[in-house]
């Protein structure tokens, strides 16, 4: 009788179910239905569909992503069992018989035999230790408690000082950096604070204060101390690699490096940057992938590779969720949109304009509405609806303007500047330039920064100002936001169309 194979869902529910110390009966009683049920999607008698497993997986309070590390770690152990064994290798033919065995024994016959009882093992402790770590941040992070009481809370009870409790505080201080960067900074410290305290081996001790310490770093880059950072990156990193040997395996490895390319990026250090985001990239399990290409786009337009970029986060754009996570889809495709505007790519782009339009109104930020408009004048633009697209920056503008952001004030300004100028319109150029340069002298922005609007200014004083110049300048602030510190030469013959 012809062995079944079990589909890959199925094998996941399993491991990740009898992991999680949930039997099947108390799994359907959870989701109101008969064991039977349970038993059909285990065994591969019944289809089991990705959402329907997210929707099991919540109830036992396990997150989404450890489908796809699991779908990894199993790959591994079946590419593992693929390769060869060595000529004269005596344990061979023990093997085949074991596997013969576990062939015909347990319902999870053929995973075992592809060493799968050590993904279980692992993927076992790995959830139980995050389902721990999840209520104890919640205790931790009780309301009106100080971070000082949060370490007396860590130096007084044994069980916060828990290696994935480090893992979980770190996970929150990523989520704060863009919005609230002193508490990211805090929440790091906090976490490399756990790290040192975990009971056990030290040389794990020391992977896991390598683990925080990077993301201390990275609270420091997102406060803008760059000095402090270089010398947190620089501990964090020694820590890391001494603590290599006692690491179980837990931590995710693509994260180090992630965050170091974030930060070198910061330093303009960009060469070195892209090398580790693409280090990142080949440790990444899954879960992080589209948060590190996103990454990765940042740099590669820092260094002028726009078209490059736009590949990143076009490979990105699949792997977020955008009903998990609503902002960072939401931020994801505004830049990616945006790019392939900026690419002559108008047509393509508009086609993505009603799912970012939803998002935005579902999360209901004023900005993030604004930027919408704005993105839809991109859109008309590239298509040849300049009255549209006209009426589009003139509403961004004012928006970018009432909440005086000066950087996107400009641009948006520059792209209005764009349409103007091809209808003629010098006079109202010569307006727009002198506003945005007012503001612009009421702030400390970047001297290049300035010098490129300077020269704008003065071409539209006379006149003179053309859509090749609008576009030189406009490509360098576009640059400058990744590159602070970037030279503005205005391109050769940018003065003429």
């Amino acid at each position: 009788m012809a062995q079944t194979i079990l589909p890959d869902l199925a094998i996941v529910l399993t491991f990740i179910r009898q992991g999680a110390g949930w039997d099947q009966t108390r799994l359907a009683r959870a989701a109101g239905t008969d064991p039977n049920v349970i038993n059909d999607y285990e065994r591969g008698r019944k289809p089991l569909s990705r959402n329907r497993l997210e929707a099991l997986l919540e109830l036992m309070a396990v997150p989404p992503e450890r489908i796809d590390a699991t779908l990894s770690c199993l790959a591994g152990n079946r590419a593992a069992s693929r390769a060869p064994a060595e000529p004269g290798d005596v344990f061979a033919a023990n093997r085949r018989r074991s596997e013969a065995v576990s062939l015909r024994f347990g319902r999870l016959a053929e995973e075992f035999s592809r060493g799968a009882l050590q993904l279980l093992s692992g993927e076992g402790e790995a959830l139980h230790g995050r389902q721990d770590a999840e209520l104890l941040w919640r205790r931790l992070k009780a309301k009106g408690r100080t971070l000082a009481q949060r370490r007396v809370l860590v130096e007084d009870v044994r069980k916060f000082r828990h290696w994935a409790l480090v893992e979980r505080v770190c996970a929150e201080s990523i989520e704060k950096a863009a919005n609230h960067p002193r508490e990211a900074r805090e929440l790091a410290e906090l976490a490399l604070y756990i790290a040192e305290r975990v009971p056990g081996d030290a040389a794990w001790r020391a992977r896991l204060a390598g683990f925080a310490g990077v993301h201390v770093a990275n609270g420091q880059r997102v406060c803008n101390d760059l000095h402090a950072m270089e010398a947190a990156l620089k501990r964090a990193l020694q820590l890391w690699e001494q603590g290599a040997p006692g690491d179980p395996g837990l931590l995710n490895p693509a994260v180090v490096p992630w965050i170091e390319a974030a930060c070198r990026s910061e330093q303009r250090r960009f060469r070195e940057a892209r090398k580790r985001i693409d280090e990142a990239l080949e440790f990444d399990r899954g879960e992080l992938r589209g948060k590190i290409l996103l990454t990765k786009s940042a740099i590669l337009k820092a260094l002028g590779d726009f078209e490059e970029s736009t590949a990143a986060l076009s490979e990105a754009a699949p792997l977020i969720d955008s009903k998990r996570e609503p902002r960072f889809a939401l931020y994801l495709r505004l830049n990616l949109l945006s790019d392939l505007c900026r690419l002559g790519r108008a047509e393509e782009a508009e086609r993505g304009l009603k799912e970012v339009g939803r998002l935005a109104e579902q999360i209901g930020e004023g900005l993030d509405l604004s930027r919408v408009v704005w993105l839809r004048g991109l859109t008309a633009t590239g298509v040849g609806r300049i009255v549209e697209a006209e009426a589009a920056f003139r509403q961004a503008r004012h928006d970018f303007e009432t909440h005086r952001l000066a950087y996107d004030y400009a641009l948006v300004s520059l792209d209005l500047s764009q349409v103007l100028l091809e209808q003629n319109r010098h006079g109202e150029v010569r307006t727009i330039a002198e506003e945005m340069l007012t503001i612009f002298k009421s702030l400390k922005i970047d001297r290049e920064m300035l010098m490129a609007l300077q020269v704008f200014w003065e071409a539209a004083q006379r006149e003179s100002a053309t859509v090749r110049l609008t576009r030189s300048v406009l490509r360098f602030l576009l640059r400058a936001q990744q590159d602070p510190g970037l030279r503005f030469e205005e391109e050769e013959g940018a003065g003429a169309d």
